[in-house]
């Protein structure tokens, strides 16, 4: 039953209905053949980015890389002091993070240790090995 104070004409609630559906079944595709949403994409672009930027041994990379980041946060509508601090901020963090977004997504141990030691982490204890003693 339509809602009473809902003030939308019949064919915004069409046109919205019509959308919901088409976005449920694209949804529903995307998990059936276990594609990234573009969130996903996103932030392993800000992974690679940051460990990119921590490795990177040319001080002028590193400049270039993080005026462009902060220049664009800035265009953005962000403070340029608060969007270098945020920057600076997840630069060691990055390894971490990375690390839980791979967790959420139940990546295999062995895959999250590599990429562990690829930041510097110590490996995630063996479990199985501990369950048999």
């Amino acid at each position: 039953m339509p809602d009473p104070t809902d003030r939308r004409s019949r064919y915004e609630i069409e046109a919205l209905e019509r959308h919901a559906a088409a976005q449920a079944k694209y949804n529903h595709t995307r998990i059936e053949i276990c594609a990234p949403r573009r969130e996903d994409v996103a932030r392993i672009a800000l992974f690679v980015t940051l460990m990119q930027y921590r490795g990177s041994k040319h001080d002028g990379a590193r400049a270039v890389v993080r005026m462009a980041m902060v220049d664009l946060l800035v265009d953005a509508g962000f403070d340029r002091e608060a969007a270098g601090k945020t920057f600076d901020s997840m630069v060691p963090r990055v390894g971490d993070d990375l690390d839980s977004y791979l967790m959420k997504r139940k990546a295999d141990r062995a895959v999250r240790n590599g990429w562990r030691a690829r930041n510097g982490l110590a490996s995630l204890p063996d479990r199985s090995a501990a369950d048999k003693e």
